[in-house]
């Protein structure tokens, strides 16, 4: 043995300690890693929880691109085995929270990347919207990242949703992704899509038929872009007698089209009386809700309670119900429920009294005059028990 390889005995002796020493900080560290992105898990569940300020430096922050991958794959292995929707829950609830510990860039690409793949499981759960329009619930892994994309990075989620909507495989995505492109894209040629794909759901028979939750949801988006394009649509599938749970929320839609600009929509309906052809019924609860204060919704009323097409059922319903203050409290994907005070009913009640008993005084309302007087009797008890009376 040399000289020199002598030397070099306690230099490679050294060497080698240090390799074992950085091996075990190398493991120390992955360690730390893996219980820092653990606490997080059971501690940011909430479908609101904030996204954690992290350092640059933090071992979530360095890993996040791997750890967003593994999570996701381990994810889908556990979601097609979770025995129940409480299990599933808890393990949507732990991927939400590892999400909002990553940076948005590794979050929103790993998401996209394992929706590029097609892959899917079942949830065990329904399709159920909180109150902020976000899913509660989600029936499908897909449909929760769809989900998840918008909370995180709402651009890259308007974006996905094109892609989504390019082909209709699923009816509950096609909900996610409308909301998600109404929320994203506020350019003209995003709403633009949103109206035309919106139209294209309504119409897609398939959907009709078997009709999901998301996809009964998804009528919110009509409501959203509100106007008179997809009027049409709508009241083809009122008058679905075959079909309640689809007519039902066509209903609503329309309902809450009237309610949101109802000079537009009233307008609209008394135009074109085919769109309610066979539901006239109904389309006399729409006509109940016009409010007299405002001179452009008194001349519709109007002009309705003097068609003569209007026959004495319809009239008799609308008698019935002026000025109807029913109002449906629901969760929406994109718009909110609003319902009047209790001040401005009273108003409007007063008002309405008030314009009865002007047409019941105007020869021209004489063929109706039966209807009116049905309506002011209800009126005036509603008036009188206001003051106390």
């Amino acid at each position: 043995m040399s000289t020199e390889s002598k030397k070099s005995g306690p230099r490679f002796a050294l060497g080698v300690s240090v390799v074992v020493i950085l091996a075990l900080a190398l493991l120390a560290w992955l360690h730390h890693a893996r219980r820092v992105s653990n606490r997080v898990l059971v501690t940011n569940v909430g479908n609101d929880a904030p996204r954690p300020i992290l350092s640059n430096n933090s071992p979530i922050v360095t890993n996040a691109p791997r750890l967003a991958s593994v999570r996701l794959e381990e994810m889908y292995a556990s979601a097609k085995t979770a025995p129940d929707a409480q299990a599933a829950r808890q393990r949507l609830a732990e991927l939400r929270a590892a999400f909002f510990a990553m940076p948005t860039n590794a979050a929103s690409a790993a998401i996209r990347q394992f929706l590029d793949s097609k892959a899917d499981a079942p949830t065990h759960l329904g399709f159920r919207l909180a109150a902020t329009g976000w899913l509660d619930e989600a029936p499908t892994l897909r449909t929760f990242l769809l989900d998840e994309l918008a909370r995180i990075d709402p651009t890259a989620a308007a974006d996905y949703s094109k892609i989504v909507l390019a082909s209709m495989d699923s009816a509950d995505e096609w909900a996610v992704a409308l909301r998600n492109l109404a929320q994203g894209d506020s350019s003209p040629a995003g709403r633009g899509l949103l109206q035309q794909k919106a139209n294209e759901m309504l119409r897609q028979e398939a959907w009709q038929q078997n009709p999901s939750v998301g996809f009964l949801e998804a009528f919110d988006v009509s409501v959203f872009l509100g106007g008179t394009n997809l009027m049409p649509a709508l009241s083809d599938l009122v008058r679905r007698q075959d079909n309640s749970a689809v007519a039902h929320a066509a209903y609503l839609a329309l309902d809450r089209l009237v309610i949101n600009d109802p000079a537009l929509t009233l307008g609209t309906l008394a135009a074109a009386p085919d769109l309610m052809q066979g539901r006239e019924l109904t389309r006399a609860n729409y006509f109940a809700r016009a409010d007299v204060r405002d001179p452009q919704q008194r001349q519709v009323l109007e002009s309705y309670l003097l068609n003569p097409q209007i026959g004495p059922a319809e009239l008799n319903t609308f008698a019935g119900i002026y000025p109807n203050a029913n109002y449906m409290i629901s969760r929406n994907l994109l718009t909110p429920s609003p319902t009047p005070d209790h001040a401005s009913l009273v108003q409007r009640d007063a008002e309405s009294l008030r314009v009865l008993q002007d047409w019941l005084a105007d020869p021209r309302f004489a063929k109706v005059r039966p209807d009116l007087e049905k309506a002011r009797a209800r009126l005036d008890g509603f008036v009188r028990q206001a003051k106390g009376n």
